[in-house]
């Protein structure tokens, strides 16, 4: 039986800041030209700049996801992140002071780049973010009234968490002031694909086929175009399994529980499963590849079948790029 979830998670037009820097040289003394004194030239200089200072904004108004009009700062210096995305703000080379680590620092691929943010926990300590006296908190958007109070914290803006990676970069980019860093990750993250696919020792035939399995706890998920099968499907152009685009990504559903009995009907001509070594998760797994039902998918008959870590299949920038080194090992195996 299939149960298709709301999209959501599994397991920021942001204004250019212009300092304008005013040097008032003192004019030297030729013919009938009055020289200016330095002592008057320091003045002058200071009284302006104090001047710009006061005119230059220090806040501006965002209008977030759920179309709250929220006033935050021009540039944020102690930004708390509640989310499961903290990759997306690294590789805009941001590092929140605080952040929701507690469920996914074992999970990820990038806990080494997480070692000095303070863990804010989920569902998000409140004391924690207070102490951290941050000027500006980010929201993943799937608990309005967290929001709500976090907000008597600090200007908190809800973020467009169901946006693609690349996206959500963009948003990112507008609201912390890092469009060109935005830019320069996906350039680069293209390049890197390019080239990873130019040494790929694969054929992938047009119109090839490709489900991507999650194996969780005792939960087994068919996963629409999220977390590494936008990898697979983007990068590596192989199609969705036919029902894996009319069931999910058609609905955009994001991925769907799923049962053994109808889970051939959502295989492709390639499955990759990923699953973490947990004692439950890798029973399940076990039991699932021992089945008569796995048997009779073509995909197993035919050694199609590619495994790796769940921690791959998270959505953030960092593990799309990382990915992309780990996909022509993952295609060797048979």
């Amino acid at each position: 039986m299939l149960h298709v979830k709301k999209s959501t998670k599994l397991p920021i037009l942001a204004g250019v800041l212009l300092i304008i820097a005013v040097v008032l040289s003192a004019c030297s003394s030729q013919g009938n030209v009055a020289q200016t004194s330095p002592t008057a030239g320091q003045a002058a200089n200071s009284t302006v700049q104090k001047e710009e200072a006061s005119t230059t904004p220090t806040t501006r108004e965002y209008t977030d996801s759920q179309k709250r009009k929220v006033t935050i700062p021009v540039n944020p210096q102690r930004i708390v992140y509640v989310g499961s995305d903290p990759g997306d703000l690294l590789a805009l080379g941001v590092r929140p002071a605080g952040a929701s680590l507690s469920v996914i620092q074992s999970q990820i691929v990038y806990a080494d780049l997480t070692k000095d943010i303070t863990d804010v926990g989920y569902p998000v300590n409140l004391e924690k973010v207070t102490m951290l006296k941050p000027d500006l908190i980010l929201h993943d958007n799937w608990d309005e009234k967290a929001i709500d109070t976090l907000a008597k914290i600090a200007p908190t803006v809800a973020l467009h968490s169901d946006q693609a990676t690349f996206e959500r970069m963009q948003e990112l980019g507008k609201l912390l002031g890092k469009t060109k860093e935005a830019d320069q990750f996906k350039t680069l993250y293209d390049e890197k694909a390019k080239q990873m696919k130019a040494k790929l020792d694969v054929d992938i035939k047009p119109g090839e086929t490709a489900t991507v399995l999650l194996v969780m706890g005792k939960n087994l998920y068919v996963m629409g175009h999220q977390g590494a099968s936008v990898s697979l499907y983007d990068v590596l152009g192989f199609k969705p399994a036919p029902k894996v685009q009319t069931d999910l990504i058609d609905k955009k559903e994001r991925f769907a529980t799923i049962s053994n009995e109808v889970l051939p009907a959502f295989i492709g001509d390639e499955l990759f499963i990923l699953s973490d070594q947990s004692k439950e998760t890798v029973a399940v797994t076990n039991n699932l590849m021992n089945s008569e039902i796995w048997k009779t998918i073509p995909a197993v008959q035919n050694k199609r079948v590619y495994t790796l870590d769940s921690s791959w299949n998270f959505d953030d920038a960092i593990t799309r790029e990382r990915l992309l080194e780990q996909i022509p090992d993952l295609m060797k195996q048979k």
